[in-house]
C-alpha cells in the first residue's frame, strides 16, 4: 500500500519528530485454523506508518460473536506494515477450524514508554521551569496528553523509574513533576482526575502534609532524583496548586 496524502504525511512526519506520541489503532480480519493450540499470523496494518511502531498491542476474537474461542495474543515481530503475532486459544486445550478471527489492535510511536494501556513520556525531558498544576496540565494537553494519575504501589514504582532513568537533571541532583491526582489534608485520601481513588504511599519524607496550616496542599507532585544519588529525599508530596514548582513535566496519554 503506498502513501499518497503527502500533505498529511508530513504532518504526521512533523509529530514523529517532536516528543508528542502518535497512535493509531484498527482491526484486521483473516480466515484461520489449527491443529494445534497456537498458530501464528501476520496482521496489515491497513494505514501508511511513517515508521515502525516503538509499540503494538493486540487482542484477538471470533468475528462470529456466537462463537466460544477465546484467544491470546503475544506481538512476535513489528514491522512498518504489518506485524506478527502468535495466537494461542486459551478456552480450550485444541485448535480450531478455519473461521473468521478479527485482530484488534493499537500502535505507538513516539519517545516514552507503555504501562499497561497508557503511555507516558517527557515532551522535553532537559525542561525544568516552575510551572503550576494549571500551566503543567495546559502544557501536556498542548503535547497531546494529561497529567498523570497514579493508581498504586507498582505504577509509582514504573514511573518514578522512567522518570529518574529519562530526565535530563540539572546542578540540583533532583527535580519535580506535577501528577493529575488531587489531595484532601483533612481526610488524608488521594483522588485521581477522574474521581477514582489514587495512590497515597511513598511519601517524600516529612510529608503527607495534613497538619492545621496546610488546608490549601492539594495538590500533588513527585521528587525525582537521578539513579546514582542516595539521598532519601524523594516521592510524592503535596503542595499548593497554584504555587509555581521547578519541574520537568511527565505526560501521559491512552494507548488507543
Amino acid at each position: 500500500m503506498k502513501c499518497i496524502w503527502f500533505v498529511l504525511l508530513v504532518e504526521v512526519m512533523s509529530v514523529v519528530d517532536s516528543n508528542r506520541p502518535l497512535t493509531n489503532g484498527g482491526s484486521f480480519e483473516q480466515a484461520l485454523f489449527s491443529s494445534k493450540v497456537k498458530t501464528k499470523a501476520e496482521v496489515v496494518y491497513r494505514m501508511c506508518l511513517p515508521k515502525v511502531p516503538d509499540y503494538v498491542h493486540a487482542t484477538a476474537r471470533p468475528s462470529n460473536p456466537s462463537l466460544p474461542h477465546k484467544f491470546n495474543v503475544t506481538i512476535l515481530k513489528i514491522m512498518r506494515g504489518s506485524f506478527v503475532v502468535e495466537l494461542e486459544r486459551v478456552d480450550q486445550a485444541t485448535g480450531w477450524d478455519t473461521m473468521l478471527i478479527t485482530v484488534d489492535w493499537s500502535s505507538y510511536i513516539g519517545k516514552g514508554m507503555v504501562y499497561h494501556s497508557l503511555i507516558l513520556w517527557f515532551p522535553d525531558a532537559a525542561d525544568i521551569r516552575p510551572i503550576t498544576v494549571n500551566t503543567a496540565s495546559t502544557y501536556c494537553k498542548d503535547n497531546g496528553g494529561r497529567l498523570v494519575d497514579i493508581v498504586d504501589k507498582a505504577m509509582y514504582d514504573v514511573v518514578y523509574n522512567y522518570c529518574r532513568h529519562t530526565i535530563v537533571f540539572g546542578s540540583d541532583g533532583y527535580t519535580r513533576a506535577w501528577l493529575g491526582s488531587s489531595y484532601n489534608p483533612t481526610t488524608d485520601t488521594v483522588t485521581q482526575s477522574n474521581g477514582k481513588p489514587g495512590y497515597r504511599g511513598d511519601w517524600h519524607p516529612g510529608y503527607s502534609k495534613t497538619e492545621s496550616g496546610y488546608e490549601t496542599y492539594t495538590g500533588l507532585g513527585l521528587v525525582i532524583r537521578p539513579p546514582n544519588s542516595a539521598d532519601p529525599n524523594y516521592g510524592i508530596y503535596n503542595y499548593p496548586p497554584t504555587w509555581d514548582q521547578a519541574v520537568t513535566q511527565l505526560c501521559s496519554t491512552n494507548l488507543m
